[in-house]
């Protein structure tokens, strides 16, 4: 699967793509790249004026080694990365624990490559790299993840509408949009059914669009059950309420955003094996 908007911020990269590990490929301690993984190899190596080696590896052992810088270390690493057969059908990367990669089951593997035109190479848990992955992290930034301007940070306060989330909370007549059946309870301070207005495609990523993200066709109002659901509850649930509140927003007519892509925001897409 080829990076999102939120895996190429974290990484600081120009591009990537990423699987999960087969238990058939940790057998026999070799991946087999997926379209988005052989794109990214073929062209990374091409721009370097390198080519990938055709044949088995026991027939050129030099010809086979690749570079890789090993994430998060950055140590410089030599992997096999061959096609086995004539026909070039099949691109392998062959897993060392030697040279220090060596996924665990379940794990999702990743290549990116930086923005100093470096090739990295790396595997976590599938929870981590969701929890990594996500447009909604808590915590203190990542080592990966580009500085954000004081402008940024201003720009990102200024985005948000009062008027607007007044309009929306009205429009939805104060019920959850997802599930209007859904139990709210009396605000204090408005006298209202308590809801959270929600940005389906997430604020902070307003540098990626030339649409305003702080606008009607991007808000929804949703009970903090479901609220809670989009950010914490499983991939399967949160899909969920993310495809009912897309479909009532018309979010990829509006901002050409399909499902998909916006899983990816949430890190809540189905990942490949």
């Amino acid at each position: 699967m080829k990076f999102g908007i939120v895996q190429t911020d974290r990484f600081n990269a120009l591009g990537g793509s990423y699987s999960i590990v087969t238990d058939r490929e940790l057998y026999d301690s070799q991946i087999t790249a997926t379209d988005a993984e052989v794109l990214l190899l073929e062209s990374y190596f091409r721009s370097r004026g390198e080519t990938i080696y055709r044949g088995n590896v026991a027939s050129n052992r030099e010809a086979a080694k690749k570079t890789f810088r090993l994430y998060p270390s950055g140590k410089r690493i030599a992997l096999n990365l061959v096609y086995p057969k004539l026909l070039r059908t099949e691109l392998r990367l062959y897993l060392s624990s030697r040279a220090g990669f060596m996924p665990r089951r379940g794990d999702v593997w990743f290549l990116f490559v930086s923005r100093q035109n470096e090739l990295w190479i790396g595997a976590m848990p599938e929870r981590e790299w969701r929890q990594e992955n996500s447009s909604y992290r808590e915590g203190e930034a990542a080592e990966f993840d580009p500085p954000e301007s004081e402008h940024e940070k201003k720009t990102k306060r200024q985005n948000r509408s009062k008027e607007l989330v007044d309009r929306r909370l009205k429009l939805s007549k104060y019920k959850c949009e997802f599930d209007p059946s859904h139990k709210l309870f009396i605000a204090r301070a408005t006298g209202c059914p308590y809801l959270e207005v929600h940005h389906i495609i997430p604020n902070g990523l307003q540098r990626h669009y030339k649409r305003n993200l702080d606008s009607l066709d991007n808000l929804c109002c949703l009970c903090p059950y479901c609220h809670s659901v989009v950010h914490h509850a499983s991939e399967e649930m949160a899909r969920e309420v993310l495809t009912r509140i897309a479909e009532l927003r018309a979010t990829e007519f509006h901002f050409k955003v399909s499902n998909e892509e916006l899983f990816r925001l949430y890190s809540v897409e189905e990942i490949t094996r």
